[in-house]
């Protein structure tokens, strides 16, 4: 595989090109040899180094006459299934914001100092982060019955009988546990992760070359590749193994830390070498030591996964977007590549901002080919010094968007172009102004950022709005009959017919198809604005919270965020939107046009009433109970406090129904300290909310109970 990184920097390339760009590779190649080996000084990144020197040898391949006694490469001579099932899962499986630096993850510390509202000092837990696949998997009785893929977070693949070819992974749960009695009645789930061994990586690629088969980028592929395979034979011969690092469910304890001793208590293999960490200078430190152990470990790794160690603190967090607040991936130095930067064009988002996107010699990084990369701004392209023709050195940040990190001045040629950042929109032509590090169009009527955000407002997250593609929008616009979106409601038939390619029968299907989607949900609505930073599932977080377009408004900053999973910067964003008279203006006319499903709050007799719930319920998730909860007008609680109404007790209740009966006893305490008995245990007998004392200390409900009083 490495042989194929750089194979094509040397395509279109004379001898005497080759000539000069091997004489040139050898004097930087041999610099940076003495630099880490002798004065024991590294000048560029391992991975940079490798990379070169597959460069050097794809030239000295092509051009045989190249190859020197001195150049540095020549130092060392069951029956398959139709299809995969659905899974919902009990509670999504989130994914992890990144940082690749101390200062982020202090500005991940502050940022929830700041959202507690405190300066207290976190205790972490610093987990290895295995390269792999999440999967969960899920027990009842004590048996495993099914086993899901992460998928969108919220519903997975049932992927259970490749699962159960991974012999570390039991299927039945350690009697001998002292857990075993807690967790073996009812429902359990164990998350983490399937991985492949550096060895059966090797192994699988190796038999893989020999029947020319194409070969596996990493063990990361090769595991989720195999677990995907319908059938489950073909997992079993990939040698694959499992990792344990959450489990979901309430068994009574108050730390992370301890789900790992209870996970391999109980069966599973956990990552060795986790650890407390009382500071984020821990955190670094056992970072260092895993960046240098990992090269000897049979499995890879690509960071540590940070936890705020304190579950209280952690559920109190909550979740931001798609990541919870709590948790952090601090990921080593990504993968790096070196290639050539041809070009670079501009391209303008649907804010208007100015982004310079480098144009590569094509070029294999982190399993995947890559030819554009983003460049950073001005400012950075020019203190970085780049230039067209640099060699740069690519950097697949969180393997997801590549990004020219640096370049290589030794290598530039003597061709090599400035790179001339516009003054004027490249859209439009209209003018640009900078703001902070980025340059913005300000024509209010920029042709690229009206078409951006049309295409925005009627993609598959927004309106749907069917048969509206770019080049019948771009026709749309050019003939002045849509210039924003609320002109798309007032397009008929007679106006579609002359345009090229309509004919009758298409413009009565398009408008059909317009007028058809003037009726939508709230969250829908917000996505379709495109407001910035505003995903399809942060819409619909603030759809759920403040139910009516109207509120959110009118929403203040600290209202919008005291939202659960709305951060500072979403906050400022919503803000801003709200408050800009032109967007107001166009908001104005389209709500003319269309009808938007208010999240309506109804009357009941739970309205103003706050919830909170510990344990699993039978007829509805935890989510669907929240969900109907605020439906009714009330009030969705993570925690048990003095103000709670009620809590809801469902199966395998945590330390939440102590807490609760705590308060409980301490109201009913007499003038001599004496006091009443507790509440018993639900399964036993769960007193009537009516029958407790009213008053600032939460009722404690069955299942039952909550159920009648939503009805």
């Amino acid at each position: 595989m490495r042989d194929q990184k750089n194979s094509n920097l040397s395509d279109n390339i004379t001898l005497k090109e080759a000539q000069t760009r091997a004489r040139k590779l050898r004097k930087i190649l041999d610099k940076a040899r003495f630099a880490y080996h002798v004065l024991d000084k590294p000048i560029i990144d391992d991975a940079v180094n490798d990379s070169l020197k597959n460069e050097l040898e794809e030239l000295e391949r092509k051009f045989p006459e190249l190859k020197t006694p001195d150049s540095p490469t020549q130092r060392v001579g069951g029956e398959p299934l139709a299809k995969f099932k659905k899974l919902a899962h009990q509670k999504p499986m989130l994914s992890l914001d990144d940082a690749f630096s101390f200062d982020e993850l202090q500005d991940w510390e502050n940022r929830n100092k700041r959202f507690l509202k405190n300066k207290e000092k976190f205790s972490y837990f610093a987990e290895v982060k295995v390269d792999g696949f999440a999967v969960s998997l899920v027990y009842e009785n004590g048996k495993l019955v099914y086993g899901a893929t992460r998928g969108n977070g919220k519903i997975g693949e049932d992927v259970t009988l490749n699962l159960k070819t991974i012999e570390s992974i039991p299927f039945v749960l350690r009697q001998e546990s002292k857990y075993y009695r807690q967790v073996s009645r009812g429902r359990f789930e164990i998350r983490g992760e399937v991985y492949m061994s550096a060895v059966a990586f090797k192994k699988l690629n190796k038999e893989r070359q020999k029947k020319d088969l194409p070969l596996f980028a990493n063990p990361r592929n090769a595991a989720a590749g195999s677990i995907r395979q319908l059938d489950s034979r073909i997992a079993a011969s990939r040698e694959l193994d499992f990792f344990a690092y959450d489990i979901i469910g309430n068994l009574n304890i108050n730390t992370h830390h301890e789900t790992h001793q209870i996970a391999k208590d109980l069966g599973f293999k956990v990552i060795p070498f986790n650890r407390i960490c009382e500071n984020l200078n821990e955190v670094v430190n056992f970072k260092k030591f895993l960046d240098k152990k990992r090269k000897k470990l049979n499995y890879w790794i690509d960071g540590v996964v940070v936890l705020v160690d304190d579950l209280k603190t952690f559920q109190i967090l909550g979740v931001a977007g798609k990541s919870p607040r709590g948790m952090i991936a601090y990921k080593f130095d990504p993968e790096e590549v070196t290639t050539i930067l041809e070009d670079v064009v501009f391209n303008i988002g649907r804010t208007g901002m100015v982004n310079p996107v480098a144009i590569l010699k094509p070029v294999l990084i982190a399993g995947t080919t890559v030819s554009r990369a983003t460049l950073h701004n001005e400012d950075q392209i020019k203190k970085l010094d780049i230039k067209i023709g640099d060699t740069v050195v690519i950097v697949k940040a969180g393997d997801i968007i590549p990004k020219v990190l640096n370049n290589i001045k030794d290598l530039r040629p003597k061709n090599a172009r400035e790179i001339i950042f516009p003054r004027t929109c490249p859209g439009c032509g209209g003018k640009l102004e900078k703001k902070g590090a980025y340059w913005y169009c300000q024509d209010k009527n920029c042709f690229v950022i009206k078409k951006r955000a049309l295409g925005h407002f009627v993609s598959r997250g927004g309106f749907n709005i069917e048969g509206l593609g770019p080049q019948i929008l771009t026709a749309l616009m050019e003939q002045g009959l849509v210039k924003i979106p609320a002109d798309l409601f007032d397009l008929r038939e007679s106006d579609l017919e002359p345009l090229e390619r309509f004919a009758q029968k298409s413009s009565a299907n398009l408008v059909k198809s317009i007028q058809g989607k003037k009726k939508i949900d709230l969250g829908r609505f917000l996505y379709s604005l495109g407001i910035r930073h505003i995903g399809e599932q942060t819409a619909i977080d603030l759809a759920n919270n403040f139910k009516t377009l109207e509120r959110i408004k009118n929403a203040s900053l600290d209202d919008l965020n005291r939202v659960e999973n709305i951060g500072t910067i979403v906050a400022e964003s919503v803000y801003e939107y709200f408050h800009d008279k032109n967007k107001l203006k166009d908001l104005g006319k389209l709500l003319k046009k269309v009808q938007i499903v208010e999240n309506t709050v109804k009357k009941s007799k739970i309205t103003g009433e706050s919830f909170c719930i510990t344990g699993s319920l039978d007829s509805m998730s935890r989510d669907q109970a929240k969900a109907k909860i605020r439906e009714l007008g009330g009030q969705w609680r993570s925690d048990v406090t003095e103000d709670l109404s009620y809590l809801i007790v469902g199966r395998e209740p945590g330390s939440k129904l102590a807490k609760a009966e705590k308060l409980i006893v301490s109201s009913h305490s007499g003038p001599a300290g004496e006091k009443s008995q507790p509440p018993h245990h639900p399964k036993r007998s769960i007193p009537s909310h009516s029958g407790l004392v009213s008053g600032s200390v939460p009722k404690i409900i069955s299942e039952k109970e909550f159920l009648e009083l939503i009805k």
